[in-house]
C-alpha cells in the first residue's frame, strides 16, 4: 500500500501534457526526393522506418517516467513496509523492582514488547542511569505519542508533580497504569523558633500529604533555624489578583514552624527600594534597576514556573490564578525559593494526578493514530536513482535521435 506525505503535489501529474506535445510536434514530413524513374529505386522493407517511430515512443515513455518520478520524490511517496514497528513496555526507574509489576513486565519483554525507561528519548536499562529525578509525564506522553512504535504500556507511579505543562489527549494507541502505592518511612525535621522547638512530621498517602506539628525535644533529630525575612510585593491594578494569590502563599508558608516573613504591599507608581527586601515586581512597567533578591513577572513558554536568570534575579513565567497554585505547586516553589525546610518534604509527596484530570478531552483533527503505527518504508532515495539514470538514458536516446 503506498502513502503520500503531500499529495497536493499530483497536480504535477498534467505536466505529461508536455512530452506528448514534444512527441506529436517532433515529428518530421518525410524528405522529397524528385528522380528521373523508379527503375533506378529498390524495394525495402519498412524496419527503418519502425525502428524511427519505436525511438519516438521509446523518448516519449522515458520523458513521462521522468515526470512521474519527480512528481513522486514532491508527493512524499511511501510504501507500507512488512516489517512491524516494535512494542514497549515503559516504566519508572526501579518500578521493575516491584513484585506483581515485574511479572507484567517479564511476560511483555517475552511477548516481543521491549522495556524502555519513563524518561526522556525513553532509555534502554543497559543504558546510562538518568539522573532525572522526576520525568514530566505530559512532556512523555507527546514524544510516545509521535514515537514509531505499534503500541505502547506504560507502569508510573504519576506523582501529581510530575505533570507539567500542557495537558495532551491520550494516545489511543497506548496504555497506562498506576504502581502500587507503597508506604514509606519520612524523617522528622525538628526546627527552633526563638525558645521553641518544633517537630514537624509528615504522612503521604495517594490523595494527600499530611503535615503534623507538635512541640519536641530536638534530640536524635534534624535540627534547622530560618531568620526573619523581608518580603515587598509591587504590583499595579492588572496584576493586583496575581498579587493577592501570591500573598496567599507566602502566608501560607509563613504558617511553617520556626518561618517567619515580614510581608508588605506596594504600589508600583510609589515603590521605594528596601535593599534587605525580596521583592516580587508584578506590574507591566519596568522594574526599576535593584540590588535585591528580585522575582519579576513575565509570561514565558516554560515547563518552570519560577526560573532563575542570575544569582539575583528570578523570572515568575505564568499569570497567578488557582490552577497555577495547584498544578505548577506555586508553594512549593516559593519554599524552594526561601530555602525552607518544605521543598525536603515535597519529594516525598505521594499524591497522584487523579486519571480524570490527567488527559485533554479535546483530541485535535488531524491526529492520524492509524498512520502514526503503520510501518512505511522510504523510498526517495531509491527515486532519486531512477531519476538520474532515467535522465541520462533519455539523453542518450534523445542524442541518437537528434534531438
Amino acid at each position: 500500500m503506498m502513502q503520500l506525505a503531500n499529495p497536493m503535489w499530483l497536480w504535477g501529474l498534467l505536466g505529461l501534457a508536455v512530452p506528448l506535445a514534444i512527441h506529436l510536434l517532433s515529428r518530421k514530413e518525410g524528405k522529397v526526393i524528385k528522380v528521373g524513374s523508379l527503375r533506378h529505386l529498390a524495394d525495402s522493407t519498412t524496419r527503418q522506418f519502425q525502428s524511427v517511430k519505436l525511438n519516438e515512443l521509446l523518448l516519449l515513455a522515458l520523458r513521462s517516467v521522468l515526470i512521474l518520478t519527480v512528481v513522486a520524490l514532491l508527493a512524499g511517496l511511501l510504501l507500507r513496509s512488512s516489517a512491524s514497528l516494535p512494542k514497549w513496555v515503559v516504566v519508572d526507574r526501579g518500578a521493575e523492582q516491584h513484585n506483581e509489576i515485574g511479572r507484567i513486565i517479564d511476560s511483555l519483554t517475552n511477548n516481543d514488547y521491549e522495556l524502555r525507561y519513563l524518561e526522556q528519548w525513553f532509555p534502554l536499562p543497559k543504558d546510562t542511569i538518568s539522573e532525572e529525578q522526576t520525568p514530566n509525564h505530559w512532556f512523555l506522553a507527546e514524544q510516545l505519542g509521535e514515537a514509531k512504535i505499534s503500541e505502547a504500556v506504560v507502569f508510573t507511579r504519576a506523582y501529581m508533580y510530575g505533570f507539567k505543562g500542557k495537558r495532551p489527549p491520550k494516545p489511543d494507541h497506548i496504555m497506562w497504569f498506576d504502581v502500587p502505592f507503597k508506604p514509606v518511612s519520612l524523617p522528622v525535621v525538628s526546627v527552633v523558633e526563638g525558645d521553641s522547638i518544633w517537630e514537624v512530621s509528615e504522612q503521604p498517602d495517594e490523595e494527600f500529604t499530611e503535615f503534623t506539628t507538635r512541640s519536641a525535644d530536638a534530640k536524635g533529630s534534624i535540627t534547622v533555624e530560618i531568620p526573619i525575612e523581608k518580603v515587598v510585593i509591587v504590583s499595579d491594578e492588572e496584576h493586583s489578583y496575581d498579587a493577592k494569590v501570591l500573598e496567599t502563599a507566602l502566608l501560607v508558608l509563613n504558617d511553617l514552624p520556626g518561618f517567619r516573613m515580614d510581608i508588605q504591599s506596594e504600589s508600583a507608581t510609589f515603590f521605594s527600594a528596601n535593599e534587605e527586601a525580596v521583592v516580587f515586581w508584578l506590574a507591566s512597567a519596568a522594574a526599576p534597576a535593584l540590588e535585591n533578591d528580585f522575582v519579576f513577572m513575565e509570561e514565558a513558554t516554560s515547563d518552570d514556573l519560577l526560573v532563575q536568570l542570575s544569582p539575583r534575579q528570578w523570572q515568575l513565567t505564568k499569570r497567578l490564578n488557582k490552577r497555577v497554585v495547584l498544578e505548577d505547586r506555586l508553594i512549593v516553589e516559593l519554599s524552594k525559593f526561601f530555602d525552607t525546610e518544605l521543598p525536603l518534604m515535597a519529594e516525598s509527596d505521594r499524591r497522584t494526578m487523579p486519571e480524570a484530570w490527567r488527559w485533554s478531552k479535546v483530541v485535535p483533527a488531524e491526529v492520524d493514530v492509524d498512520n502514526k503505527t503503520t510501518n512505511y518504508a522510504d523510498i526517495n532515495q531509491w527515486l532519486v536513482v531512477l531519476l538520474v539514470l532515467t535522465l541520462v538514458i533519455e539523453r542518450l536516446v534523445a542524442w541518437r535521435r537528434g534531438q
